[in-house]
């Protein structure tokens, strides 16, 4: 199976240099600048509101061409449209990128769009210019390593990528399994079926991992066991971001920790839609400042130094705290237990 990772969200980096442009808009319910219509986007996008399409679609048509507010626009919208109609969004990712050519998201996602059009060639490309801009992620190297194999049957140019996502991420069953398929194509049996049980291990609900090892134990000399089935797991740039914003604001190791705890049982209570890593970054820390009673900590001032509003992180807070039931001091999350 063709599996091409991408963080669930986009980086929103332009959101950090946001600044209020002064023209106004003309809406439904009034006139409006383009800041508050660009807020109210933001909003519509956290609630998972039928309304974002829309407000995008506006703020980009009003907004000036490669403006921080267009930029915005544009990769909602490619976002939202991606999987829906992958050749729009990869329109709408050109325009971003004319601009922004040295973002790695912004490549990795147009590199999806032209693996779920077929255009395997080019998405290998796009795949080789983010795992450049950011050699440590190993979905780039994953994504560029399993085309390689599967969509260009060129395995043996696919091995030094597949190997280096294994060794950025080792604990990945898909990683693991990706690594096993590309190396029986290459005739080390012996090596893929180890990795294809390690896959199985690490990865017991997928069936995936027994049609591979059926496949190896056949002698892998049929067609490839993948087929093209793309799909997009939930990402880690909640945590990225966590950290490095948490360790700036003088958090100590034991409550990044704290925080890590909380949004993995977050994600195992909640299907959550995550739209910008950096508003789930905020409501956590401030979730931790929250037990550990840290004085003088504001949702406002935690959305600041996010880059975000603090409607936007109040509303995400509220929803952990209900999930969780999460108190002052709570000792499930205290850094001291």
């Amino acid at each position: 199976m063709l599996r091409l990772f991408c963080a669930s969200t986009i980086d929103e980096r332009v959101l950090l240099s946001k600044k209020a442009t002064g023209i106004r808009v003309k809406m439904d319910h009034g006139v409006r600048t383009i800041e508050e219509l660009w807020i109210e986007a933001e909003e519509a996008l956290e609630a998972s509101s039928k309304r974002a399409e829309a407000l995008l679609t506006k703020l980009a048509s009003k907004a000036e061409e490669g403006s921080d507010a267009s930029l915005f626009a544009y990769r909602h919208l490619a976002e939202l449209n991606l999987e829906r109609n992958p050749w729009k969004a990869a329109l709408q990712l050109r325009r971003v990128l004319a601009y922004s050519g040295d973002d790695d998201v912004l490549h990795a996602l147009m590199g999806l769009c032209h693996a779920l059009l077929g255009n395997y060639r080019v998405a290998v490309r796009s795949y080789r210019n983010a795992s450049q801009l950011a050699p440590l992620t190993p979905w780039y190297h994953h994504n560029l390593g399993h085309l390689m194999d599967v969509a260009l049957g060129d395995p043996a140019g696919a091995e030094r990528h597949l190997r280096r996502a294994y060794e950025l991420e080792p604990e990945h069953d898909e990683i693991i399994g990706s690594l096993a398929h590309c190396v029986a194509r290459l005739g080390n049996l012996t090596q893929a079926k180890r990795l294809a049980k390690l896959a199985q291990e690490k990865g017991p609900c997928n069936p995936d991992h027994r049609v591979l090892i059926e496949w190896i134990d056949a002698g892998a000399i049929e067609a490839p066991a993948a087929k093209t089935n793309v799909r997009r797991p939930r990402g880690d740039r909640v945590v990225e971001t966590l950290q490095v914003k948490m360790r700036e604001a003088g958090f100590s190791r034991a409550q990044i920790d704290r925080a890590r705890e909380l949004w993995a049982d977050m994600q195992d209570r909640c299907e959550l839609r995550i739209t910008k890593p950096e508003v789930l970054a905020a409501a956590l820390e401030y979730a931790i400042a929250v037990v550990e009673r840290r004085p003088g900590c504001t949702q406002a001032e935690v959305a600041r130094r996010y880059g975000v509003a603090p409607t936007s992180v109040s509303a995400r807070f509220a929803q952990i705290r209900n999930a969780l039931a999460l108190r002052p001091g709570d000792p499930r999350y205290a850094a001291v237990r």
